[in-house]
């Protein structure tokens, strides 16, 4: 219960702190890419934290419905895959945040019972940055037209990169995860 209260007070700091970014920007007079870079990681990091942090807390991916989190074309999943370059990130991922073993067991332990967990990590996942992605594209919207150009479209990047390659990773785990169990359940009697 404490872990919950003191996640949620974090969440709500991050959306005080976001706040307090986003309507100060009309006042920012930089022309130095480093800070302008680091501002709009600040962005990204400020949103998308809201919502991880509340996902820690508590079952967010439900509210979203389960519809959603289906994977209804999953030839076009892997070519956009595929084309984006996805399983670099992922290697990357694995290479520098995720390469804890213990930390990868919380979302996957290795065996059969433990794909249930995979899927809701994954749609956990997924949820923290979709709808993250969707409000720094508003915010970037936002940038562009205060006149804040340069920040606009490094806020933009950041979020594609931040947010939409993890999307489309979750969508992928779970795409595989359906044909596992597709092919699970033919083979059951």
């Amino acid at each position: 219960m404490i872990k919950k209260i003191l996640l949620s007070i974090v969440s709500i700091f991050l959306i005080w702190q976001s706040y307090n970014l986003l309507f100060g920007l009309h006042q920012l007079e930089t022309t130095s890419w480093g800070v302008i870079i680091f501002i709009a990681w600040l962005v990204n990091m400020f949103i998308t934290g809201v919502f991880a942090f509340a996902g820690f807390a508590f079952p967010t991916q439900k509210l979203l419905p389960k519809s959603y989190y289906k994977i209804y074309h999953p030839q076009r999943l892997k070519n956009i895959y595929q084309r984006l370059g996805v399983n670099q990130f992922r290697e990357m991922l694995l290479a520098t945040l995720w390469r804890n073993k213990g930390q990868r067991k919380n979302y996957f332990n290795g065996k059969r019972s433990g794909i249930l967990n995979l899927v809701e990590q994954s749609m956990k996942s997924e949820f923290g940055h979709a709808i993250p992605f969707l409000i720094i594209n508003l915010v970037s919207i936002y940038l562009f037209a205060i006149g804040a150009i340069k920040l606009g479209v490094f806020t933009l990047l950041i979020n594609l990169i931040g947010n939409l390659y993890p999307i489309i990773l979750q969508r992928h785990h779970r795409m595989r995860i359906q044909i596992i169990r597709k092919r699970q359940q033919s083979t059951e009697f």
